[in-house]
């Protein structure tokens, strides 16, 4: 395994995940969080404990890249695999637990709707930069 490669793509994870998330959380859904403040930790106590996110972020990342360098196939298209990769895994990480999340926090189902569409995006796009990165 080529380390190097792997940590670049990990980043290129990182930033696709920072740029989604801000998109989808920041300005798409911010009147539904909004509507939904009850739900949600208070924003000082929630940034006092940001750090704690980003290290699940950091862990996913490496284990995202990770995984699709195990099942890497050298003689196919780098992109095309990494756009496979992240629809199995979006659906796996990110489409599948908001059935879960919808039964257990009291939000509405278009939130849940909301983050399972944003999270196959994030999961695409990042496929597709470990796709461009980590390729023959």
């Amino acid at each position: 395994m080529n380390i190097k490669r792997w940590l670049s793509a990990s980043l290129a994870v990182l930033v696709v995940m920072g740029v989604v998330g801000f998109i989808s959380n920041e300005i798409l859904l911010k009147d539904i969080y909004m509507q939904t403040a009850s739900v949600w930790r208070p924003m000082p106590e929630l940034m006092s404990m940001m750090w704690i996110m980003w290290i699940g972020h950091v862990i996913f990342a490496l284990m995202f890249v990770l995984i699709y360098i195990k099942g890497y196939e050298k003689n196919k298209s780098g992109v095309g695999q990494g756009v496979r990769y992240g629809i199995y895994l979006g659906l796996l990480a990110c489409v599948a637990p908001q059935f879960v999340w919808y039964v257990v926090l009291p939000i509405p189902m278009s939130l849940s709707v909301y983050w399972a569409i944003a999270g196959m995006a994030e999961s695409i796009l990042a496929g597709v930069a470990v796709g461009l990165i980590y390729k023959k």
